[in-house]
C-alpha cells in the first residue's frame, strides 16, 4: 500500500502533461499540423540581383511557383543556414508580399535583402492536399541572377518559332523553363526541357508541361510575342534570364 501512494503523485504529474503545442509558424510544426492532408509536391524557384530581376531593391529576390488551379494560402518558411536545408524545424514563417506573374498563371513572393545565401520553401493548399516545394537555395549575393537577353537565337518560321539559347557565365543550368506570352502578359505555353532548345508547340524534347490541358496553344500570324526562359540549377536558383520580343510571319 505504501509503494502505491508514493507512486501516485507520479502518475499525477504524467497525466496532468500536456500535449506539446504545434507553432504554425514552423515548418516542421505546419506539416504535422497538416498531416491529415495528402502530401504533393510544387514547382518553385528562385532568382535574384542586387537591385532585383524585376527592378526593387528592397525586394531584390523573386520567388517563383506554380499554383495549380484552387490553390489557396500561399506562404513562404525561410531557414538562415545552408546546412539546415533539410531540417525542416529550422525554417520559419516569413511574411513577404506576394503578387501574380504572366496575369496570374504563375505566382511570385518578394523577398526582402539579406546577406549570404537562404533556404526558402513554399506551400499552399489544395482540396484535400497540403502542397510543398523542394527547398530553393537563394543566392542573390552569391551568384546573381544573369540578364541576358542576347543569348538567344529566334529562328522566326511562321508560327512555329524555334528559340535556341546559350547558357551566361555560370553553367550549372540543369533544366529550362520557356514560356511564350503575348504582349498583355498573358501565357500561352510554359514548358521545361533539359536541352537548349525549345520549338513552338513541339512537345517532343519538353520533360515538363504547364500548359493548360485544356488549351489547344497556338500562335497568330504577323503578331508580337515575348520569349521569357530562366535556366534553373539543381538547387532551384535560376542563374540565367533572357527576355525577348519577337513576331510571328
Amino acid at each position: 500500500m505504501r509503494k502505491l501512494i508514493y507512486l501516485l503523485p507520479l502518475f499525477l504529474l504524467l497525466a496532468c502533461e500536456e500535449e506539446p503545442v504545434l507553432d504554425e509558424n514552423i515548418l516542421a510544426d505546419y506539416l504535422a499540423l497538416n498531416g491529415a492532408l495528402g502530401r504533393a509536391d510544387l514547382v518553385a524557384c528562385a532568382a535574384g540581383t542586387e537591385n532585383g530581376v524585376l527592378g526593387s531593391a528592397s525586394e531584390p529576390t523573386d520567388v517563383f511557383f506554380y499554383p495549380i488551379k484552387g490553390a489557396t494560402d500561399f506562404r513562404y518558411f525561410e531557414a538562415d543556414n545552408i546546412a539546415d536545408s533539410s531540417d525542416f524545424s529550422k525554417y520559419r514563417a516569413k511574411p513577404l508580399s506576394d503578387e501574380p506573374v504572366f496575369n496570374g498563371y504563375l505566382w511570385k513572393f518578394n523577398n526582402t535583402p539579406f546577406t549570404g545565401e537562404r533556404m526558402g520553401v513554399v506551400t499552399y493548399r489544395s482540396p484535400g492536399r497540403l502542397h510543398v516545394c523542394t527547398p530553393i537555395r537563394q543566392k542573390t549575393n552569391v551568384k546573381p541572377t544573369e540578364l541576358r537577353p542576347t543569348l538567344v537565337d529566334i529562328a522566326e518560321n511562321g508560327t512555329t518559332p524555334t528559340f535556341t539559347w546559350e547558357d551566361g557565365q555560370i553553367r550549372e543550368n540543369v533544366i529550362y523553363f520557356q514560356v511564350i506570352s503575348d504582349t498583355e502578359g498573358n501565357l500561352i505555353s510554359g514548358t521545361y526541357t533539359t536541352e537548349r532548345t525549345f520549338t513552338f508547340y513541339d512537345l517532343n524534347n519538353v520533360v515538363f508541361n504547364i500548359t493548360d490541358p485544356a488549351a489547344s496553344p497556338s500562335l497568330e500570324p504577323d503578331r508580337e510575342y515575348r520569349f521569357t526562359l530562366m535556366g534553373v540549377s539543381e538547387d532551384n536558383w535560376g542563374n540565367l534570364i533572357i527576355e525577348r520580343e519577337f513576331s510571328t510571319n
